[in-house]
């Protein structure tokens, strides 16, 4: 590996170091949270940044992750910083002024559609 790409911000050295950093602060699905929010930056599913990973992220990439990155290490929810979360297979709009669904609310559908 020569100079350069060492010291270049490639999407497989965001996640790595991110994880890391979200792992020290906490965080029980560092790796989750890191591969959602650069997927929301760069406007891709999640799947994508296994095929990207020897790309380098753009400064305005980087710039926004960062912002996100640091949020989530003090404690906002990912699902406030995307703006939405699935839940019964569908994607709900998420605010501050909603409750964000929760799997074990998930179970309690599926209960009430077995009645």
């Amino acid at each position: 590996m020569n100079q350069a790409s060492e010291e270049s911000w490639t999407i497989l050295r965001l996640l790595q170091w991110t994880t890391g950093y979200l792992e020290k602060k906490g965080a029980e699905s560092a790796r989750l949270d890191a591969e959602l929010l650069l997927a929301h930056v760069r406007g891709c599913q999640r799947i994508d940044l296994y095929t990207d990973f020897d790309q380098v992220a753009t400064e305005e990439e980087r710039t926004r992750f960062k912002s996100l990155v640091q949020r989530r290490a003090a404690g906002e929810p990912v699902a406030y910083l995307l703006g939405q979360k699935e839940f019964y297979s569908r994607n709900f709009e998420v605010t501050r002024a909603v409750l964000i669904p929760r799997p074990d609310t998930e179970s309690l559908v599926v209960a009430a559609l077995d009645c």
